[in-house]
């Protein structure tokens, strides 16, 4: 029987240079997919950034005009001790406080609406900053925060150094007006996985937190507990003050920390109310008397 339509082989009987073509085909999507991959998923340093105000509003006055209720949390990107997100837990754990130090906050993706930062200060009704750290997977991935009721007069953030450990981290500065004076406030989130990172670390926030005229606030998830020498060294420096030991005497182990010079420390506490893997760290201070 004779026939003009050409004869289709199946794949396995195609010519050698047809097959070489579909295996170059294939082997550069993989490269290019995997490059693609390397490419998303690589940490990227966010770099310094300044300012001179927060974002949004802050509705609400602070709830005493002669203190400041102050507290340090690493929301664990919303995560609590149970495995479940919900963002909602963290808000009720910081209502009530004037100044906020937040760890392990994360941005947006393309189909959020809001980074973690804006949906809690419109939440509790606050002017907000995010401090990322680094960028991956096309978005800011992590960082720390800063939620205040107080007037924002400058902030500041600055990148920690980093050679050895995986993660990017900073520092952000913040002058605020409390009581007519200027409040300086360092958040901070120290590197876990490397001690030599978070030795060269400590030595710039230690530094940094000296160095600022009072009165003044360090705080954040340090990684570090009392007895490890960069802290033990900070805290029987002249004029520091822990105001969890303050109030509680010991309180065992713990790596999260408000330390303050030029204030008074009224009250202070732990509490674990399962919105974290981590505790909410928060004190009540007041000017100290010129």
């Amino acid at each position: 029987m004779n026939s003009t339509q050409p004869i289709s082989l199946p794949s396995e009987f195609a010519s050698p240079p047809a097959r070489r073509r579909r295996w170059k085909r294939a082997v550069w999507l993989a490269v290019a997919l995997a490059l693609v991959v390397w490419t998303a998923n690589s940490r990227v340093d966010c770099g310094p950034a300044s300012g001179t105000s927060f974002s949004g509003n802050a509705a609400n006055e602070i709830n005493d005009p002669s203190t400041l209720r102050i507290a340090t949390f690493n929301i664990h990107g919303g995560q609590g001790g149970d495995g479940r997100f919900d963002l909602g837990r963290t808000a009720l754990a910081l209502g009530g406080f004037d100044l906020v130090g937040l760890n392990e906050v994360h941005g947006r993706y393309a189909w959020e609406p809001l980074d973690q930062a804006e949906w809690l200060g419109r939440e509790l009704h606050t002017h907000w900053l995010f401090a990322p750290t680094e960028q991956r997977w096309w978005h800011y991935q992590f960082g720390n925060a800063v939620l205040s009721k107080l007037p924002i007069k400058f902030w500041q953030r600055l990148p920690l150094p980093r050679r050895h450990a995986r993660s990017f981290r900073n520092a952000v500065v913040v002058t605020c007006e409390f009581q007519g004076r200027a409040l300086h406030v360092v958040v901070t989130h120290l590197d876990r996985s490397d001690p030599r990172d978070r030795q060269e670390q400590w030595q710039t926030i230690a530094g940094l937190f000296l160095a600022l005229a009072e009165p003044a606030v360090l705080m954040g998830d340090m990684n570090t507990q009392e007895l490890e020498a960069p802290l033990a060294r900070l805290l029987t420096a002249q004029g520091v003050h822990d105001p969890l030991r303050e109030i509680l005497g010991e309180t065992g182990p713990r790596i999260d920390w408000i330390l303050t010079r030029g204030l008074r420390t009224i009250d202070a506490g732990i509490d674990d109310g399962g919105a974290s893997d981590h505790p909410r760290v928060w004190a009540e201070v007041s000017l100290d008397a010129e």
